[in-house]
């Protein structure tokens, strides 16, 4: 059965490749502005712009570090991120940090749920908290591990104690726990976050701006969380999504020989 994202990847393929084209982003972004009917509103963009004032400049340059949005993109606009609260690895608080951090992060690590509930019920505001210096939390390191029934009923344990915006937490990396386990190839993980937290596939990760979670998928040949994702992106007109990482996706869905599965 041919899926959606096959058609589309066709697509892309028979328009750029087989006709010996090189990769266009914005033969992407035109096509996709004609499904929409936004052609109009993207000439009225790229007109002349006036001189930034000292204000317009400050907001522009803010604006560089929050989730890139094409100017058709669905779904809500993009919230302002945070990273965990970094209070136990503090010098003065080094005691606490023994006392429960380390045995957390330990339990994250081993996926043990038994251990992990026992601190969260007396501490319950630990899964907002960094557990390493890199800005993990225990729900990141569990997201890490690799794919087995164990890992995915401590997440899914852990992610019934956490808010929606506890989900959308980054690393100093600029992780969430969803494109750390996109990343590893977790499908049962990617849908449990998912599907408390929809918003969390359009958040972008790596050390690259503009990477999204479906990307990092593809990158790492993981095909069922790259249909299980695409499937969740609205036809890749969710906010955070541009014609570079765009372009970018394909290429590598291209290179992953991902067409014709199912």
């Amino acid at each position: 059965m041919i899926t959606p994202l096959d058609q589309r990847l066709s697509a892309f393929i028979d328009s750029n490749i087989h006709n010996n084209r090189s990769f266009d982003p914005l033969d992407l972004d035109a096509e996709m502005m004609k499904e929409t009917g936004s052609t109009s509103s993207q000439s009225a963009s790229t007109s002349e712009s006036k001189p930034l004032d000292q204000q317009q400049q400050q907001q522009q340059q803010q604006q560089e570090v929050n989730i890139p949005v094409s100017s058709y993109a669905y779904g809500p606009p993009p919230r302002k991120l945070s990273l965990p609260v970094p209070y136990l690895l503090s010098g003065d608080q080094r005691d606490q940090y023994r006392k429960i951090g380390i045995p957390l992060y330990e339990a994250s690590i081993k996926c043990d749920w038994t251990a992990a509930e026992a601190i969260l019920r007396k501490n319950p505001d630990l899964v907002w908290y960094a557990l390493t210096e890199n800005g993990d939390t225990a729900l990141h390191i569990a997201s890490s591990i690799k794919r087995s029934e164990q890992v995915e009923k401590f997440v899914g344990n852990l992610v019934e104690r956490m808010s929606t915006e506890a989900l959308e937490l980054i690393n100093k990396n600029h992780n969430t726990a969803l494109y750390l386990a996109a990343s590893r190839g977790n499908i049962n993980i990617v849908r449990i976050m998912v599907e408390k937290n929809p918003h969390l596939t359009t958040i972008p990760g790596g050390a690259r701006v503009k990477m999204m979670p479906l990307y990092a998928a593809a990158v790492y040949g993981n095909y069922e969380v790259v249909k299980y994702l695409y499937e969740k992106s609205n036809d890749l007109r969710d906010h955070g999504w541009d014609s570079q990482n765009r372009a970018s996706l394909f290429e590598k869905c291209v290179e992953g020989d991902m067409l014709g599965k199912h």
